[in-house]
């Protein structure tokens, strides 16, 4: 887990999250939910996330996967080399585990994107970290 200063876009456990790099202020997340699953040391999260008209995400990657739902606004996003892909609110996209995500962006200069993002993990763990 990535909490020391100057790591980008890491999610803390209390659900509030770090911007460190230019591009990436302004992002905010909101824990939703956050359900224990029985016999195992994992927890179900579903986190509503807020970018920022314009808000770029710099290199992460996911350590498992995750299911995103747009609920307002563009978002394109690309993994690795591939070309980036617009997603509108009412469609979903699928973060991809232990993969650089090279590209993540709000497509409106005027309005904010916001989604959901659907992930199962160990408590304490980030679900954001450095490439």
């Amino acid at each position: 887990m990535l909490e020391e200063e100057g790591h980008p876009m890491v999610e803390r456990t209390d659900g509030q999250a770090r911007a460190q790099q230019s591009g990436f202020a302004g992002v905010t997340r909101k824990v939703l939910e956050r359900l224990p699953l029985p016999g195992t040391n994992q927890e179900l999260m579903v986190v509503e996330v807020t970018y920022p008209p314009g808000g770029v995400a710099p290199l992460h990657r996911h350590p498992v996967a995750g299911a995103i739902y747009i609920v307002e606004g563009v978002a394109e996003s690309a993994y690795g080399s591939d070309e980036p892909r617009q997603y509108r609110a009412g469609e979903t996209l699928q973060d991809r585990a232990d993969f650089v995500h090279t590209h993540f962006r709000n497509c409106d200069p005027e309005h904010p994107l916001r989604f959901l993002t659907i992930y199962v993990l160990e408590p304490g763990h980030s679900y954001t970290l450095e490439p």
